[in-house]
C-alpha cells in the first residue's frame, strides 16, 4: 500500500494502465482526503494486496475509487482481493 500525494504521480500511473518506473503493477487507485489536513491523497494498491484496503475511516475520509486496471473487470475480482 502506497499513499501519494502529487496527482501528476497518479496521472502518470493511471496513463500507463497500471505501470509507474519500476514499482509493481498498480491494480487500483482510491482518492480520499486525508485526517491530518484534509487535502487530496491517493492511495495506491499494488497487485496482490487487499482491494479494500482504503474504506471509510478516520485516516481515510470519503474515500472514492477513480481507477481500476481492466483486468479486475475482465476477472470480476474488482470488489475482492486479486
Amino acid at each position: 500500500m502506497a499513499t501519494i500525494t502529487q496527482k501528476h504521480i497518479v496521472d502518470e500511473i493511471i496513463a500507463n494502465d497500471g505501470q509507474y518506473m519500476d514499482d509493481p503493477l498498480v491494480v487500483k487507485v482510491v482518492e480520499y482526503s486525508n485526517m491530518f489536513n484534509g487535502e487530496t491523497a491517493w492511495g495506491i494498491i499494488y497487485h496482490g494486496e487487499d482491494l479494500n484496503r482504503y474504506h471509510e475511516s478516520a485516516a481515510c475520509v470519503k474515500p472514492r475509487t477513480i481507477w481500476e486496471h481492466p483486468v479486475l473487470e475482465s476477472t470480476g475480482e474488482a470488489h475482492g482481493s486479486w
